[in-house]
């Protein structure tokens, strides 16, 4: 609800609602990334995905040199982060530059991400949220009703076969009412959205229950009682949020 209310009171609000799930975001992924001790400071990362997300959410609001200021932006944190990551020694430099490319290029951009589809409309932002919330509903009812087929068993014992069709078939199926209802894209191009959130999404998924597999861990954080962390909610959204915005931009 609080999603929903946000977005109807504009991007800035959206992006101000996301900004402390982004930070909690960060401090989780610095923790499946690197032990305790080890890596960039835990504040500084927070800091340089804060930064680069309120840079990169600039396009929503109509800044034409956003992509130019963010790549500079981005790139000068990068040097700096990994910098203060080699304070104490080289570690493992490859795993050490990794991480906060990971931090950067699946947590501050794809929720910068989000808020530029506001740049395309307030309703294909409300749509593809829509479209996440029902992709995880179908593939749960579809995997938990006749689900047999193990889709990836090392990555995430309870995910099906079935249950990733049925997420795909009631996503398009959403994504046509959305297309009676709200034309700011046409039929094919809505039921293609809710095809690439869908399957971006399941992926998106896999990839955050590979980070904690890794990891060992059963939750990516604990600020949520009963529910994990802020990756375990927002997972999906990580990559299925910059797969729409990109199939937009192509096809229109």
């Amino acid at each position: 609800l609080a999603v929903l209310a946000a977005a109807w009171a504009g991007p800035v609000t959206t992006f101000l609602l996301f900004l402390p799930v982004l930070l909690a975001g960060s401090l989780e992924f610095h923790a499946l990334l690197w032990e305790e001790g080890t890596g960039p400071p835990r504040w500084w990362a927070a800091v340089m995905v804060g930064a680069i997300y309120t840079t990169a959410s600039m396009a929503a609001f109509d800044a034409a040199w956003t992509i130019a200021a963010t790549a500079g932006f981005a790139g000068f944190l990068f040097l700096l982060t990994v910098a203060l990551d080699l304070r104490n020694g080289p570690g493992d430099p490859a795993r050490d530059v990794g991480g906060v490319l990971v931090l950067i290029l699946l947590l501050a951009m794809p929720f910068a991400a989000l808020i530029n589809l506001f740049a395309v409309h307030r309703w294909v932002y409300l749509g593809f949220m829509i479209m996440l919330w029902t992709n995880d509903t179908g593939a749960y009812l579809v995997g938990r009703s006749i689900g047999r087929t193990k889709l990836l068993p090392a990555v995430s014992p309870g995910k099906t076969v079935e249950g990733l069709i049925g997420g795909v078939a009631f996503t398009m199926g959403v994504g046509y009412v959305l297309s009676l209802f709200h034309p700011v894209l046409d039929l094919g191009t809505w039921m293609v959205a809710g095809a690439v959130v869908a399957l971006a999404g399941t992926l998106g998924d896999l990839l955050e229950s590979a980070f904690k597999r890794a990891r060992g861990v059963k939750d990516s954080g604990t600020l949520l009682p009963g529910h994990g962390g802020v990756l375990d909610r927002f997972d999906g959204a990580l990559l299925a949020g910059p797969a729409l915005l990109l199939y937009l931009h192509i096809v229109q």
